[in-house]
């Protein structure tokens, strides 16, 4: 069930009446998967400035269908997003930067997410997310993309709710979901999940959360 909510962006909560709502960077980083405490918090503030900027050039383009402003320093970044949507013959249908608020199926809890780019690939509905954080390997390449599983599937449990967006789509499919990795050279580099299930894993993840709220855990901007 999709749920009527209001969002509190400089706070980043979903509010529901009634209902304590979870967002799903909050489930993330209540999962151990998004634990930044070892980087400074001025790197940390620019890394998310330059990735909100990046958002709004896209949603600008998608939108108005002409290239916007932007500083140039995202500017390479945008290129790589070009560069992806041509390759993969990508057609954003819909809102961007949609606000969802569902109930988690098997639970209950309310789950807030915003997506950021819904369409079709190559003829194929996808959920898609465009970040620019910098190229990891090994174990932390590992864990970064397990944090983006878990944040696609948290989108696709949503998007499977939205109706609407599906009869945009011409019928209800299976729904593919990736994360495009934009660097600074404009190159990008596309991870697709659509062949992994994750749905128990990310119902672990919400379990875990409830449980950890249930005993005594405290985020910090609530």
């Amino acid at each position: 069930m999709i749920l009527s909510h209001t969002f509190d962006e400089e706070a980043h909560v979903y509010k529901v009446p009634g209902q304590f709502v979870l967002a799903t960077s909050d489930i993330i980083y209540m999962n151990g998967l998004a634990n930044y405490d070892a980087i400074p918090s001025g790197i940390l503030a620019h890394a998310s400035w330059r990735g909100t900027q990046l958002h709004k050039a896209i949603q600008f383009f998608e939108e108005d269908n002409e290239v916007p402003d932007m500083p140039d320093e995202v500017l390479p970044y945008f290129r790589g997003y070009c560069l992806f949507r041509s390759k993969f013959d990508f057609e954003p249908l819909g809102a961007l930067e949609k606000q969802i608020v569902y109930e988690h199926d098997g639970t209950g809890q309310a789950v807030g997410c915003t997506i950021d780019l819904r369409g079709l690939l190559r003829g194929v509905p996808y959920i898609c997310d465009a970040k620019t954080s910098a190229k990891q390997y090994g174990k932390a390449k590992a864990q970064k993309l397990l944090a983006w599983r878990m944040q696609t599937q948290s989108y696709l449990c949503a998007t499977e709710l939205d109706e609407p967006w599906w009869e945009m789509c011409g019928s209800k499919q299976v729904c593919g979901r990736g994360i495009i990795q934009v660097a600074k050279d404009a190159s990008f580099e596309f991870h697709d999940f659509s062949t992994v299930d994750d749905q128990l894993l990310w119902d672990g993840c919400v379990r875990l959360a409830m449980a950890k709220l249930g005993n005594g855990f405290q985020l910090e901007r609530r």
